[in-house]
């Protein structure tokens, strides 16, 4: 789909027809090397009447859940595809996304929709340099992190979306001859307009998730000069921080924070960069697989539901991780975890989960449970051990893919990107430094568990079972025991 592009120079008659209210601000090119922050907002001093907010945005020009809903019923072509679409576009992110692929198309000038500001503004919006946009030379660069995974996930959910959509609306006429017969809308496409919603979209009280014109050029920073809000009158406005009024400079950047807890992987992921004074990973997310010699293996998947994972948190002083799957790994039948299938009256059939006989109704509640249980040591052990395990996986993998690494840099033919580099660098020594961290202090909390009274009088136990039953004498390894 070719659809014009215009440099934000051109952003002025777009700001007064919408009647989008600048105070003392203005977009302006920021670049940088080795993270190109684009285009960003900056403070015109001689123009700034501190009573009024920098910027002022009318409600009508969000782009979120309500306003597509509004715009549908006026633009037959919208209300068309979003109703094809289905349940993909309940949630806030899908009927977004669709909205966001009609405009492209009213832009692009393939006599679909409905002509309006965002038909216009989106031949504003830049590319965003985000892993699911890179090449996918560039995405080796990922290997050992946690966001290969990720990744590699979210370009599968991306293609079936598309063919979704496409299997959705190929019935329609308009659309078939629009966006079908010729293959005039892409994947590629659909994947610009997840990299626009991701990178772009904020959260706003009342409103819920959304895109904003111009306010969505504010570029991120920890010490944000300023921040965004909804005013008495439903209009989105942004304001300077108490401890910036008054002392920023002609100039400079006017900035917001997206989010002060994002990990470094969730920074790379949505916003494709990492902010210079950034020095640790502050969190990541593994995925884990069950067991393979669990005989409950497959009845504790199909209790989470959903794809099983491990949380590691830096704490500064230590680190910390979390997991419901981790507990639910940790024990069997034989210290009291069963399943039984319950068949409602309605004839539905759910799968119930037991600990010691008793009805575990929310699986998040079992780790009190096992807290509980005089045998706690023993299956915080087995936890700490499988949680090492995974961690030192981890490790492995993205220290033994290092020598890759090098080698794909030193492609020339490969054309990667600095900035793609610069990132995906970053985000590996941080993320080994936090694994590193971890296996350092698991050992730790793995020795002491070790030591501890219930724990040693459950290993002579399990020895002397093994002996009566005429098992080896030899003592089993704790690993093997308790893991």
């Amino acid at each position: 789909m070719q659809c014009e592009t215009l440099p934000t120079s051109s952003l002025a008659p777009f700001i007064r027809l919408n009647n989008i209210s600048l105070n003392g601000i203005e977009t302006a090119r920021i670049g940088g090397q080795p993270i190109d922050a684009g285009i960003g907002i900056k403070h015109t001093p001689t123009t700034y009447d501190p009573s009024r907010p920098f910027l002022k945005i009318g409600a009508d020009l969000v782009v979120c859940a309500k306003t597509v809903e509004e715009y549908a019923k006026a633009d037959v072509h919208l209300a068309e595809a979003l109703a094809a679409a289905g349940e993909f576009t309940l949630a806030p992110r899908g009927a977004i996304m669709v909205f966001l692929v009609v405009s492209m198309s009213t832009a692009a000038g393939l006599g679909i929709g409905q002509s309006g500001p965002w038909s216009e503004y989106i031949k504003f919006l830049p590319a965003v340099s985000i892993p699911t946009t890179w090449t996918e030379t560039e995405r080796k660069l990922l290997h050992g992190t946690s966001l290969e995974v990720a990744v590699t996930a979210k370009l599968r959910a991306l293609e079936q979306e598309f063919e979704d959509f496409r299997e959705a609306t190929k019935e329609i006429k308009w659309c078939r001859k629009a966006w079908w017969d010729e293959s005039k809308l892409t994947l590629r496409e659909w994947q610009t307009v997840d990299s626009w919603f991701r990178s772009r979209v904020l959260q706003f009280p009342g409103l819920g998730i959304g895109m904003v014109p111009v306010l969505d050029f504010a570029n991120h920073s920890y010490e944000a000069s300023s921040y965004y809000s909804v005013d008495e009158d439903s209009d989105v406005v942004l304001l300077p921080r108490e401890a910036k009024s008054g002392t920023l400079t002609d100039g400079e950047e006017i900035t917001i924070n997206y989010g002060r807890e994002k990990s470094a992987a969730e920074m790379v992921f949505s916003y494709g960069f990492l902010e210079s004074t950034r020095d640790t990973a502050l969190w990541l997310v593994l995925d884990l697989q069950g067991l393979p010699d669990d005989p409950l293996g497959f009845a504790k998947q199909a209790i989470v539901k959903s794809a099983p994972t491990l949380g590691i948190y830096d704490m500064g002083h230590t680190v910390e991780w979390t997991s419901h799957f981790i507990w639910l790994m940790c024990i069997n039948e034989e210290d009291g975890l069963s399943f039984r299938l319950l068949q409602e009256t309605t004839g539905e059939r759910h799968l119930q989960v037991l600990w010691d006989l008793k009805d575990v109704e929310d699986i998040t509640k079992l780790v009190d449970l096992l807290e509980e249980s005089s045998l706690w040591p023993v299956y915080q052990l087995r936890a700490t051990a499988l949680v090492k395990d995974r961690v030192e996986t981890q490790l492995a993998q993205l220290m033994g893919s290092e020598e890759e690494i090098v080698w794909i840099t030193d492609q020339e033919s490969f054309n990667i990107g600095s900035q793609e580099l610069h990132v995906a660098t970053k985000l590996r020594t941080l993320e080994r430094a936090l694994l590193e961290k971890a296996v350092e202090v698991l050992e730790v909390q793995k020795e002491k568990l070790l030591g501890s009274e219930v724990v040693q009088n459950y290993l002579m136990q399990a020895q002397g079972s093994s002996e009566i039953s005429g098992d080896d004498p030899e003592a089993p390894s704790d690993e093997d025991d308790l893991s």
